[in-house]
C-alpha cells in the first residue's frame, strides 16, 4: 500500500535560492562551466540516445529457412546500411533480393531464428538550462548544477516536462475559468496563468497556438480525459492493477505543461497563489508538471520565476512552526486558510477517535481549530509571510 507523508515544505516562496540539476540521460558533452551565465535557451549539454533495433522477419519473407538466411547475407555483421540497400541475396533458383527499408546498422544477432535487426542511427538530443542563473557545478559528461535567486510556487498535480516562458495572466480572478475564446495568437509561446479550471477545449486550443504552459486551479476528470483521448472509464476504478496515467502515448508527447495547483474537480486557485503569480506578469518562468507523489522520488510539479540580482537564502526544511501561514486539506475545510497558533506536542483526538498531532489554526474569520498535521499544507513559512 503506498502512503504519502506531509513534507511541510511552503508550497509559496516569494523569495529562494533554488538550486536545480539538469542531467543528460546517457554520457555526453556538458557545453557549460562552473561561474557561468545561463539564460533559459541556452544549451548545457548533448548527447545521442540509443534507438531500439528493428527486427524484420527476412526468412518467411523470402520463404527460406533460418540456416540459408544465414548464408545469404551479403553484408557483415556491424554493417552500415542504407535505405534500399541489397542485404539479403539467394542463390538457390530464382535469385531473390531483401532490401533494408530503413538505413542503420546491420545486427546479425537473430539470424539463425530468421529474423534480420537494423538498429537506426542514435537521436541527438540537447538538454536546456529552461532557468536564468549561474552554474555553480558541472559533473564532467552528466550535468550541470543551475543556482538562481527567485519565487518557488508548488502545486498539487502536472503533467508534461520541463518548459519556459513569458508568463501572462489571462483571466482578472482565481475563480475565473480560462474559456478557449480567451486564447488567441499573441499568446503563443507563453505560460498562461488561469483560474478555477481549464476544458479540454481550451487545452486543445492552447496546443494549437503553442502555448508552452498553463497553471490552473484544477481540471476535472472529464476534461483531462477527453483531452488525451482516456476514454475508458474503466481504467480508472482503484483496484486495477496495470493502471497507468496518461497513457503512454500522450505521456512520450504531451504537448504542454499542466500544473494544477488545488487539485482535481472544480476550485478556484487559492487567491495568495494567484495574486504571487500575477505580481509578476511578463516575467521569465520555468514550470516542471513530473509528478511523484510517494516514494523515494518524491516530487512535485513547481513553478519557477527567477529574479536576477535577488540576494535570497535557500529555502527551508520542515517549517511547520507557529506562524506559518497553511491551508487545510480534510474535506470538511478544503481550501480554507489560516495562520498556526499553536503546536500542542501532546497528541489529541481527532474526528475519526483516534489520537495524533494537531496544529491550532486560526483561520481568515478568527475561529481556531484543532487540524492534524496530516491536513495541512505550508502556504508560507513564517520568515517569507513576514517580509
Amino acid at each position: 500500500m503506498a502512503v504519502q507523508y506531509p513534507i511541510f515544505q511552503p508550497t509559496l516562496n516569494p523569495l529562494t535560492q533554488i538550486t536545480r540539476r539538469r542531467e543528460l540521460p546517457f554520457a555526453g558533452e556538458i557545453l557549460v562551466r562552473a561561474g557561468q551565465r545561463v539564460e533559459p535557451d541556452d544549451v548545457i549539454g548533448r548527447t545521442l540516445v540509443p534507438v531500439r533495433g528493428q527486427r524484420f522477419r527476412v526468412a518467411r519473407v523470402l520463404g527460406i529457412d533460418p540456416g540459408e538466411l544465414e548464408r545469404s547475407l551479403v553484408l557483415e555483421d556491424g554493417s552500415e546500411v542504407q535505405a534500399g540497400q541489397v542485404v539479403v541475396e539467394t542463390r538457390r533458383g530464382r535469385p531473390r533480393v531483401w532490401r533494408a527499408p530503413i538505413a542503420g546498422t546491420l545486427s546479425t544477432a537473430e539470424v539463425k531464428r530468421g529474423y534480420v535487426v537494423i538498429v537506426p542511427p542514435a537521436e541527438p538530443l540537447e538538454v536546456l538550462a529552461h532557468l536564468k542563473g549561474f552554474v555553480v557545478s558541472v559533473e564532467p559528461y552528466r550535468a550541470a548544477v543551475i543556482q538562481t535567486a527567485g519565487v518557488l510556487v508548488r502545486g498539487a498535480f502536472g503533467l508534461g516536462g520541463i518548459q519556459h516562458g513569458v508568463m501572462r495572466v489571462v483571466v482578472t480572478d482565481p475563480g475565473d475559468d480560462l474559456a478557449p475564446e480567451m486564447l488567441d495568437e499573441r499568446l503563443a509561446f507563453c505560460v498562461l496563468i488561469g483560474g478555477a479550471t481549464v476544458s479540454a477545449a481550451t487545452l486543445k486550443r492552447a496546443v494549437e497556438l503553442q502555448v508552452r504552459g498553463i497553471i490552473t486551479g484544477s481540471v476535472s476528470e472529464e476534461a483531462l480525459a477527453s483531452f488525451l483521448g482516456y476514454s475508458d472509464p474503466g481504467r480508472w476504478q482503484i483496484g486495477v492493477v496495470d493502471w497507468s496515467f496518461p497513457p503512454d502515448s500522450a505521456q512520450r508527447r504531451f504537448p504542454l505543461t499542466l500544473i494544477v495547483t488545488e487539485g482535481f474537480g472544480r476550485r478556484a486557485m487559492c487567491r495568495r497563489t494567484f495574486e504571487l503569480l500575477a505580481a509578476h506578469d511578463g516575467a521569465e518562468v520555468s514550470v516542471d508538471g513530473r509528478t511523484c507523489l510517494h516514494g523515494p522520488n518524491l516530487r512535485f510539479p513547481e513553478v519557477i520565476i527567477p529574479l536576477p540580482g535577488a540576494e535570497a537564502e535557500p529555502s527551508p526544511g520542515e517549517t511547520l512552526l507557529p506562524g506559518a501561514e497553511v491551508r487545510l486539506l480534510s474535506y470538511a475545510h478544503l481550501g480554507r486558510a489560516g495562520t498556526v497558533v499553536a503546536l500542542p506536542r501532546a497528541a489529541r483526538p481527532v474526528v475519526c477517535g483516534a489520537r495524533g498531532r494537531v496544529a491550532e489554526v486560526q483561520l481568515e474569520d478568527g475561529a481556531v481549530l484543532e487540524v492534524p498535521v496530516e491536513n495541512i499544507e505550508i502556504l508560507c513559512p513564517q520568515a517569507a509571510a513576514e517580509r
